[in-house]
C-alpha cells in the first residue's frame, strides 16, 4: 500500500491544482505522496492542456487517513494513464 506522511498529526499529500478555478480537496488531480510524484502528473497533464494555467500544492486530512488517500491515489493515477499526450 502507499504510504503517506503522517505529521503534527495529519496525513499530508501532493496535488495539482488549477491557478484560476481552484477546486478542493485534491484539485485537478491528485493526492500524490510526494511533490515529485505531483511534479510528473502536472508534467503530463501540462503536455495535454498546455494553456491550462496549473501549479502543485500540498494539504492534509487531520488523522491518520492513509486508507482513504491510497485509495483516491489510485484513483488519480488511473486517471492520469487515460490521458494521451
Amino acid at each position: 500500500m502507499i504510504a503517506f506522511t503522517i505529521a503534527g498529526g495529519f496525513s499530508l499529500y501532493h496535488y495539482v491544482q488549477h491557478s484560476d478555478q481552484p477546486r478542493y480537496p485534491y484539485g485537478v488531480c491528485g493526492p500524490f505522496t510526494t511533490e515529485a510524484e505531483a511534479s510528473e502528473a502536472l508534467e503530463r497533464i501540462t503536455a495535454v492542456f498546455p494553456a491550462a494555467a496549473l501549479h502543485i500544492e500540498e494539504a492534509g486530512f487531520a488523522g491518520d487517513a492513509g486508507a482513504m488517500l491510497a485509495q483516491d491515489h489510485a484513483n488519480a493515477r488511473q486517471r492520469l494513464a487515460q490521458l494521451r499526450a
